[in-house]
């Protein structure tokens, strides 16, 4: 039997939440009120998006700061030019949501729920107090499962809203791909030690879990918004 990269093994391991992720997500989008859904996702992406540049501006800054590690050296390098990659797609979601009726000036005033913390902090403090190679399990999450090529198309069809403020999720559906292989990759060079390996591991599966609260979040969000309007 042919032993499997570490880039497989984590998928494994990132496999097994899948399907509650799968599950929250179908919550979401089959929602009686999928457009008004639609605005709060866009509000939430917003606020994680706009994290990830300084994310891993933070995570290059430590991983030149250990010197003589080949595993900061060889993500350094990955994220440097991973931020180039993820540069602006903030306002991307902006000018989706200012398509879908939002107003965009509002993005950044609006307090992000502890989940998007939770989501986004935790890495922080692994970076600066464990080890950046910590962000590389949680953008493997991320660019891991990239959108289907359709699910523009049908999300708009099933909330009414115009195409064209569905275009952070086409254009994601085309760029994840690469990114996901690249970060694959990456790990499967990385010459990580066990503790750095289980660090990968628990840094995926916490962004995993992340994101199913971050949905169920936005459901939450939507019916204390509106929970007369909002309940048929």
């Amino acid at each position: 039997m042919e032993e499997q990269t570490r880039s497989q093994a984590l998928r494994r391991k990132i496999g097994l939440l899948m399907p509650a992720v799968d599950a929250a997500s179908r919550q979401m989008w089959t929602h009686p009120h999928s457009d008004q859904v639609y605005l709060e996702w866009l509000r939430t992406l917003h606020g994680t998006i706009r994290a990830t540049v300084p994310l891993m501006l933070a995570a290059v800054e430590r991983c030149t700061a250990r010197q003589g590690d080949p595993v900061a050296d060889l993500v350094g390098r990955y994220l440097a030019k991973h931020i180039r990659e993820e540069y602006g797609h903030d306002q991307w979601v902006a000018e989706d949501y200012a398509v879908a009726g939002g107003d965009p000036e509002t993005l950044r005033t609006t307090l992000p729920g502890a989940a998007i913390a939770s989501l986004v902090g935790s890495q922080y403090y692994w970076l600066r107090h464990v080890h950046p190679v910590a962000l590389v399990g949680h953008i493997a999450v991320l660019e891991g499962n990239p959108p289907g090529p359709g699910l523009a198309g049908d999300l708009a069809a099933r909330t009414g809203l115009p195409e064209a403020s569905f275009r952070t999720i086409a254009r994601h559906a085309q760029l994840d791909v690469q990114h996901r292989d690249d970060v694959h990759r990456l790990i499967d060079r990385l010459p990580l030690d066990p503790a750095q390996e289980e660090l990968l591991g628990v840094s995926a599966l916490h962004s995993m879990r992340g994101l199913i609260e971050v949905m169920e979040d936005v459901l939450g969000r939507v019916h204390r918004r509106s929970p007369v309007a909002l309940a048929g």
